[in-house]
């Protein structure tokens, strides 16, 4: 891509200032029109060292209302490197636009790792699949210049403070780079996200070219038909023999046993969470299940054993508006452990395909392609280092009915109980039928479900726990 590419070209000083004040005047229009429509918008500028991104920034800026986006030059910590955890967060929200001066795209092309380009392109493409208008630009010198430039910075003091560490070492390895770059073009050069590249030699040529394409772009978005950026996604199917159908509910548990193995595993937890946080490890438990299978008290002996300054429990309702402005994905993202602490999930992500499927509170593409978009998010986690355990607690439907029963007439439990609880129960083939589906398409040998028959509390709880006893040993005897 790039050595096709004319670095000679330029642009004389007053034409290039005309064209960046009527370039500037439709970029602007643009953008009150992208909120008008509720478009979000992600911008990325990318580049050689030296190659002008700052200037570059500044024009489509100068051209933007300050009141409608926001700029990032994200440096991630050395335990976010490689990830895309950094990113998730910043994503706007509709109407509103983010520019990215440094993006996921700086670690991937140092680090040159394949698996970190297909991350990428897939987080694109959910973005584009959730409405967000995508535009990346690579501005585009060669060595010598590269190299001229950063001797120029080195000698103005008013300039060496914005050179960077590791700036001269990618221009001694310019041609290495240029092959790992070509590579992660290659991988990323989508139809929802195309690259523009971007000839830099002249800084007013490449500010114009800029602004020429984005405004192309932006209007080419404004043009098409509703649901063209939206990709594809798995088609709805059925079942058949699912585990759910065959669980064996008859098994218990007596209490004196079930008391002296809880009190040996929270043991065993709390040991294992203190190793947990000096070996940085991130851990993922969630959480899903059918309503009144125990999931809060599973939760509850399972925290029981741990140092609450390393652990949190997130309880997952339904979205809040500022939320929905977002990516689906976009509120899990933000929740997610640092190194060497525990989330909890009390229901997650997977409520799309689960309550939103059945209840119709998403359109029939988003929850179809949400098994793919989690499918990526945890592959991505487990890349990063995560350890990640899936819990789906069933119970029978007499069971279910009885414990019902007993929260309403409890006046300390019957605020457990709610008109929803019915409403779901008198639901139970739908509920089944969508978990039966997303536990046979998200349940990949690195990020395995763990199915619970509940209807002995005792026994429940005792499994939950020595499955994440195990995950835990293995997942640190791995690292």
């Amino acid at each position: 891509m790039l050595e096709m590419l004319d670095l000679s070209l330029s642009l004389p000083k007053k034409e290039a200032s005309e064209r960046l004040k009527e370039l500037s005047r439709s970029v602007g229009a643009l953008q009150r029109a992208f909120r008008d429509r509720a478009i979000a918008s992600v911008i990325v500028l990318e580049g050689w060292a030296a190659s002008g991104r700052g200037k570059a920034a500044n024009s489509v800026i100068l051209a933007l209302d300050p009141r409608g986006y926001s700029f990032h030059y994200v440096e991630p910590r050395a335990k976010e490197e490689g990830t895309l955890l950094p990113y998730w967060g910043l994503i706007p929200p509709a109407g509103r636009m983010a520019l990215f001066g440094r993006s996921w795209y700086h670690d991937a092309w140092r680090l040159g790792d394949e698996a970190l380009f297909a991350d990428i392109a897939a987080f694109e493409r959910q973005l584009a699949e959730a409405g967000v208008f995508v535009f990346k630009a690579f501005l585009h010198i060669d060595a010598e210049e590269q190299k001229n430039r950063l001797k120029q910075r080195r000698k103005d003091r008013d300039a060496t403070w914005t050179l960077e560490p590791g700036e001269w070492r990618q221009n001694k390895e310019y041609d290495d780079n240029l092959r790992t770059l070509e590579r992660l073009f290659n991988a990323t050069e989508t139809e929802w996200a195309p690259w523009t590249v971007i000839a830099a030699h002249c800084g007013r040529y490449a500010a114009v070219t800029l602004l020429e394409a984005l405004s192309d772009a932006m209007t080419a978005r404004l043009g098409a038909s509703e649901g063209s950026c939206k990709g594809a996604f798995l088609p709805e199917t059925t079942v058949h023999g699912s585990r759910l159908d065959s669980l064996d509910y008859s098994a218990t548990m007596k209490k004196k046993p079930y008391r002296k193995g809880l009190a040996a595993l929270q043991k065993e937890l709390h040991i294992l969470q203190i190793e947990v946080f000096r070996r940085k490890l991130p851990v993922i438990l969630l959480f899903e299940g059918v309503d009144a299978a125990g999931k809060g008290g599973a939760i509850r002996r399972l925290t029981e054993a741990l140092y609450p300054r390393t652990y949190e429990v997130v309880p997952v309702s339904a979205p809040n508006d500022w939320e929905r402005a977002h990516p689906y994905l976009w509120r899990f993202w933000r929740t997610l452990p640092d190194p060497g602490n525990i989330v909890i999930f009390d229901r997650s992500w997977y409520g799309r395909v689960l309550v939103e499927r059945v209840e119709g509170f998403c359109r029939d593409d988003e929850w179809r392609r949400a098994y793919r978009e989690i499918n990526e998010m945890e592959r991505h986690l487990l890349s990063w280092g995560a350890a990640i355990g899936k819990f789906w607690l069933q119970i029978s439907p007499d069971e279910q009915l009885r414990r019902f029963e007993s929260r309403r007439d409890d006046p300390e439990r019957n605020w457990k109980l709610t008109d929803e609880d019915w409403r779901n129960r008198e639901k139970w083939p739908l509920y089944q039928e969508a978990a039966a589906e997303m536990l046979a398409r998200t349940s990949p040998p690195e990020a395995p479900w763990t199915i619970v028959a509940t209807d002995s509390k005792r026994l429940a709880r005792i499994t939950v726990l020595e499955t994440v006893r195990d995950l835990l040993v293995a997942r640190l005897q791995s690292s």
